[in-house]
Parts: structure tokens; C-alpha cells; sequence
């Protein structure tokens, strides 16, 4: 009897060191990309870069699983939709001296009338042309934090659409998402279906810095002999929605250059 005590007791106790390593596993911050992220995109991260990637597939997302509630919110959200074109972009800015940026987020991209100030640029041709030509406010509600906008809208080359924003935050996070709620259409044919665009970024805490992460794609056809095309097309566009974006911020770089 007291022998099968003794090896409970050792049971027990490998039970709790068991359930300790996993809370501090849990609980402590860990780096918030996996190997997906190469060293050179690592490197232009650190040195205050906007690291944009046109991954094109889920398979290739460098963000880990269970670094933040709204990070897991946007991974879930792009395995359901399963794109066919998929960008992937990451900032990062010191905690420092930029403690109100959940704020900023909130001002920045609750402001829907800035669509119809985002320029693109064709690195083909070198044409510059306004990326919206059209956002106009439907409805918007709030609820329990929660801001939703519907818009009207409409890009460049393409039918008008219809868009719904949403806004939320919680303690250290912020969660943006646009989603079209209608056909986005190319003279008379369906580009992309409705639900099939999806835009979503996230700020959050980690480790002394702020990382504003965002995932753009669409659900489209990839068609023999314009894919290609198609693919500089979207990712041109993300890249100037991205940055545009994020040189609204009013943020201080000064820690990250001394690092």
C-alpha cells in the first residue's frame, strides 16, 4: 500500500511540473513568426522596414498560432476563404513612446473617406491613379465596443461593391477587417465573388514593441497567361494600401534605430 502511494505521489508530481511548464509556455512571450519569415525579411523588420509578402497560398503565413486573440481571429479568417492571391505584411515599432497607437488605429481606420486618398503606382508603366474612386458610408453601428461601417464602394477598373469595416480592440489589440459583401465585377464578368476579398490587421504587444500584422486576399481564378499579371496587379495595390496605412501612424522610430 504504501508503495503504490509513493509512485502516486511521483504521478502526481509529474502531473504539476507537467502543468507548470505549460503555463509558463503559455504565458510568456514568445518571437510571434515561424521559419516562414526569412533572415533578409527578419533583418528589414528590425531595421524599421515594412515587410510585405506575396505568399500567394496559407502554407507559406509566417505568424504563429496563439500569439494574440485578433492574430488567431485573421488566420482563421483567411483558412476559411483559402485565397488564390494572398499578401502577407508585418510592422514593427517600439512600445516606447508610442504607448496611445491602439488609439491612432481606431482614428486612422475608422475614417473611410482616406480610401479615395490612397494612390497607386504601376511599376509597369509608372501610372499613378487613385485605388478608390469611391467610398461612401451606408451604415454604421456600434455594439459593446464593436463599430461596424457598410460602404459603397468602388476601385479602380472595377464595379461598384459593397464593403462592410469592422473595428474592435481589447486590452493591447486592435482587429480591423473589410469584406465585400457584393460581386466585385470587370465590365460584365464576375471577378470576385461575394465574401471572396478580405483585407485584416491586427496591433498587438510583444516583447517591448508594437507589431501591426496584416493579411490581404482575394478568392479568384488563376487564368493560364494573366496570373502573372493579375498577381503584380494585387500586390502592387496591397503594397500602397499597406504603406499608406502606415505612414498615417504618428509614431517615434528612435528606439528601433538605436537597436
Amino acid at each position: 500500500m504504501r508503495k503504490f502511494c509513493d509512485i502516486w505521489k511521483k504521478i502526481v508530481i509529474l502531473i504539476l511540473l507537467f502543468g507548470l511548464v505549460d503555463f509558463f509556455a503559455f504565458g510568456s512571450e514568445t518571437f510571434p513568426f515561424n521559419s516562414n519569415l526569412s533572415q533578409s525579411e527578419l533583418e528589414k523588420l528590425n531595421d524599421g522596414g515594412i515587410v510585405l509578402r506575396n505568399i500567394g497560398t496559407i502554407k507559406k503565413i509566417c505568424m504563429e498560432e496563439n500569439v494574440c486573440q485578433y492574430s488567431d481571429e485573421i488566420l482563421r479568417m483567411f483558412r476559411d476563404l483559402n485565397p488564390s492571391y494572398l499578401a502577407e505584411i508585418i510592422y514593427k515599432i517600439p512600445l516606447e513612446n508610442n504607448s496611445d497607437l491602439i488609439e491612432q488605429a481606431q482614428k486612422i481606420f475608422s475614417d473611410y473617406s482616406l480610401y479615395r486618398e490612397i494612390i497607386y503606382t504601376d511599376d509597369y508603366n509608372g501610372e499613378r491613379c487613385n485605388l478608390f474612386r469611391k467610398s461612401e458610408l451606408i451604415d454604421f453601428s456600434e455594439e459593446n465596443s464593436i463599430k461596424v461601417m457598410n460602404l459603397d464602394v468602388r476601385m479602380d477598373m472595377l464595379s461598384e461593391f459593397k464593403a462592410q469595416l469592422l473595428l474592435k480592440e481589447r486590452e493591447g489589440e486592435f482587429f480591423f477587417s473589410q469584406i465585400n459583401q457584393s460581386p466585385l465585377k470587370w465590365k460584365f464578368i464576375t471577378a470576385v465573388g461575394t465574401k471572396k476579398m478580405r483585407a485584416g490587421i491586427c496591433c498587438f504587444q510583444n516583447d517591448g514593441f508594437w507589431y501591426v500584422y496584416a493579411l490581404g486576399g482575394i478568392k479568384a481564378p488563376r487564368i493560364p497567361f494573366i496570373t502573372k499579371e493579375i498577381d503584380h496587379q494585387f500586390i502592387g495595390r496591397i503594397q500602397d494600401f499597406a504603406v499608406f496605412y502606415i505612414q498615417k501612424f504618428n509614431i517615434n522610430l528612435d528606439l528601433l534605430k538605436k537597436n
